[in-house]
């Protein structure tokens, strides 16, 4: 396997968890509905890829550092995995209200700007090949 592939199969590993999480928070029925509801899922799918992007690029810079920054590149993908699983489950019932407003508003705004910038990118697309 590619050395890039396998890294990009351990970032998104070390993402999954938190991303199932996630998913099955955002879609318990009681969050936001229509548009704003939709947002916030967009948003945590676009934040989970952003993640495992991130790790798969850190581990092919460690990947080239020898065993000691491989190691540590490893031990950051675990760390955003444990990150992300304790940053959902504080906020759960039990987190301030100003967290979880601060938390859901900038899913959703991530969302809203991704869904945004893919139906642009779709109609560039449409009018640079609208003539063949």
């Amino acid at each position: 396997m590619p050395r890039m592939g396998l890294n990009q199969g351990i970032g998104c590993l070390a993402v999954f968890p938190a991303a199932i999480i996630g998913f099955a928070g955002l879609t318990d029925g009681i969050g936001p509905q229509g548009w704003r509801g939709f947002s916030e899922l967009f948003g945590w799918f676009i934040a989970c890829l952003v993640a495992a992007g991130l790790l798969a690029f850190l581990l092919d810079r460690g990947s080239r550092g020898g065993t000691p920054v491989y190691a540590l590149t490893l031990a950051a993908a675990a760390a955003v995995g444990v990150l992300a699983y304790g940053l959902l489950s504080w906020l759960g019932l039990d987190a301030p209200m100003a967290a979880k407003v601060f938390f859901t508003s900038a899913i959703q705004a991530l969302g809203a700007l991704a869904a945004g910038l893919c139906v642009l990118s779709i109609a560039y697309a449409a009018l640079r090949d609208g003539g063949r």
